[in-house]
């Protein structure tokens, strides 16, 4: 009841302004690192983990929420066959692609298409699978390749700014294939994946490895950028793809005969950045 309450006063309120206010906030450090400090408490961050001291280390609390990580934080688990979690977060949804979000995703009715942006690019994906990881303010924000690849397209979806929180979620699930998205494609060669960034409520904007960012130089119209070729990115499993600046929702999707999940991975499960999900499957030559 609570949750069905928020979301219609998602569609009342004026999210766009509140998500620049909280971008802005985000820039103010407080005396001493106050604003930065009281974050950590109240959030329970272990500070141990990053890469400069806190607070003094960071001029802002938006700065030190896509903090960067000590070196070994995160070192991916496995070898090369085996497809790692892009960020720490809550695995909210894991399974199969049917038509619709995963299979085994209670209440899902956003198709991939609606997620994606269109059947051109979500056609590869029948029948693959998928995987949603909702990242809580005391995550480490910023999100890494699951595996190997090579960046064909990126595509900008704008749209909503509504809270990707998971009981907003299961209250209304469409929110994630209408909120405003950042979808990355790659090749492996072997068969395709896309890391699918999906902005929320306070979401000032999410920046990548490739100079591109949902800031308000993007006009607010579906976007391309191609990367044909050659001139594709080659990105290694590890390797740091994107980040949100204030927190949000990865989605991964690959193809039906790229890679299997873990059994033991299930919803509601809590995983973190290069945490294995799943295995390539062997191709045979």
């Amino acid at each position: 009841m609570l949750a069905r309450l928020l979301v219609r006063l998602h569609f009342i309120l004026p999210l766009l302004t509140l998500s620049r206010l909280a971008a802005h906030a985000s820039r103010f450090r407080g005396p001493g690192g106050l604003l930065i400090r009281v974050f950590a408490w109240l959030f329970s961050i272990n500070t141990e983990e990053a890469a400069r001291p806190v607070p003094r280390g960071y001029a802002n609390l938006a700065e030190f929420f896509s903090r960067e990580l000590r070196e070994g934080a995160r070192t991916p688990e496995g070898g090369d066959d085996c497809v790692v979690s892009p960020a720490d977060g809550i695995l909210t949804r894991i399974g199969s692609v049917n038509g619709t979000a995963p299979s085994r995703a209670k209440g899902a009715s956003y198709s991939i298409e609606e997620l994606l942006g269109g059947s051109r690019c979500a056609e590869p994906y029948d029948e693959g699978h998928v995987a949603v990881i909702y990242l809580r303010p005391a995550d480490y924000h910023r999100v890494r390749m699951p595996l190997d690849g090579q960046l064909r397209e990126i595509v900008y979806l704008p749209g909503r700014r509504l809270s990707v929180n998971p009981a907003i979620i299961e209250a209304a699930p469409p929110v994630l294939a209408t909120n405003e998205r950042l979808a990355l494609h790659f090749d492996t060669g072997d068969g395709k994946f896309c890391v699918v960034m999906v902005g929320a409520l306070n979401v000032g904007s999410i920046s990548t490895a490739f100079d591109i960012r949902t800031d308000s130089s993007i006009p607010p119209v579906p976007t391309r950028w191609r990367f044909p070729g050659p001139l594709g990115a080659r990105c290694e499993r590890g390797d740091y793809l994107a980040h949100f600046n204030l927190g949000s929702t990865v989605v991964l999707v690959a193809t039906r005969n790229l890679l299997a999940w873990l059994p033991e991975r299930e919803p509601a499960e809590e995983v973190r950045c290069g945490q294995a999900l799943g295995e390539r499957i062997s191709v045979e030559v």
